[in-house]
């Protein structure tokens, strides 16, 4: 039981550096779980409101938007192994959405290599 909480305050701390650089480069997010639409009834930059609406399915898309427009996504899937290093499944490959996600991918990298 234990290892859960590990891993799930890891996929939670990983998710929170993502929205982050979301938020820090100015783009506004919504949540999509798979239901008939998004969970918020708009695009936010509040990140206590996102955090507050993550996890609440096994998968979730980060939807992310600029000036009103979806310009890409982040697709997480929880308890997807590797002690949750692996929550983020997919994310689209545009040069925007890289610049958020990559950041944190490389920081797992070198986390997974240990020591030099």
């Amino acid at each position: 039981m234990e290892n859960v909480k590990i891993r799930q305050r890891i996929e939670r701390n990983i998710v929170r550096k993502i929205v982050g650089n979301a938020l820090r480069a100015g783009y506004r997010l919504n949540i999509h779980n798979g239901g008939d639409g998004m969970e918020l009834p708009g695009p936010t930059d509040s990140m206590d409101l996102l955090m507050r609406e993550l996890f609440a399915t096994d998968e979730e898309h980060l939807i992310v938007y600029e000036n009103g427009q979806r310009i890409g996504f982040i697709f997480m899937i929880y308890g997807n192994g590797n002690m949750g290093l692996d929550v983020v499944s997919d994310y689209a490959d545009k040069p925007k959405i890289r610049a958020i996600v990559e950041p944190v991918m490389d920081s797992i990298r070198r986390l997974e290599q240990g020591p030099v």
